[in-house]
């Protein structure tokens, strides 16, 4: 079973996806119509499969969203599209999508889709699932720097368009090269070490876990209650009562 997230803005489409994605005995994890909600919904669920409507709401399209996913995670793309024009795909292959699905589509379409997508993405993938082309790591200096800059600044939000400007990259490039060097994108990083240095602080000191929240960088304390319990598989003060023990 594959874990599949929809970007649709139509919302009837997204519906009618959603069903057909459910009878193939896949999980959809989330549906978003604009490109901030398919960042947020991506770095909560991590998907396998993203299905990703070429013309979505708000200033930028799904070939920009495609962009930002390819960038910072590790999953198949698909593109949906009703325009199948040579200009479009064109646009569009620069992203490297793992396949196409022109609307209307039918569970036949969509079946294979999924399957095309995912044996696309499985074939460009080497050494667990880490595209390694071509592609270099951070230059001990950089990755000094930006370790340092993570640690010193984990009370607050961490672009990595900040960490990319330290580095001298763009910020396609320095997240290419953060994944070669620690192993997982820069977001999925800096949550790790939000989540470490939040440990250290329920075991040593006895703050209460929404100063501990807003120390680490999260804006309210429920929210880092669900990512705590997503890294850790426990809450904060579960983990507090037993490490203190």
């Amino acid at each position: 079973m594959l874990r599949i997230m929809i970007i649709e803005n139509e919302r009837i489409l997204a519906r009618d996806l959603r069903e057909i994605i459910a009878s193939l005995d896949h999980e959809v994890v989330g549906l978003a119509t604009n490109f901030c909600d398919a960042v947020a919904l991506a770095s909560e669920q991590e998907p396998d499969l993203a299905l990703v409507d070429i013309h979505i709401d708000g200033e930028k399209d799904g070939i920009a969203l495609a962009t930002e996913l390819r960038e910072d995670h590790q999953m198949a793309i698909a593109f949906l599209t009703s325009h199948a024009d040579h200009e479009t795909v064109l646009k569009a292959s620069i992203v490297r999508p793992n396949g196409y699905l022109i609307k209307p589509f039918d569970t036949a379409s969509v079946d294979a889709l999924i399957n095309t997508a995912m044996a696309n993405y499985s074939g460009s993938q080497v050494d667990g699932g880490k595209i390694t082309s071509g592609i270099r790591a951070l230059t001990t200096g950089n990755r000094d720097k930006v370790e340092r800059y993570i640690e010193k600044h984990l009370d607050r939000p961490i672009s990595v368009e900040e960490m990319a400007e330290l580095c001298q990259l763009s910020s396609a490039e320095f997240s290419r090269q953060f994944k070669a060097s620690f192993g997982e994108p820069p977001h999925k990083y800096v949550a790790g070490e939000r989540i470490n240095e939040a440990k250290r602080l329920l075991r040593n000191t006895d703050w209460p876990i929404a100063e501990i929240a807003l120390a680490v960088g999260f804006a309210n304390q429920a929210h880092f209650t669900a990512s705590f319990r997503k890294i850790a598989e426990t809450t904060p003060s579960c983990y507090r009562r037993f490490a203190q023990n």
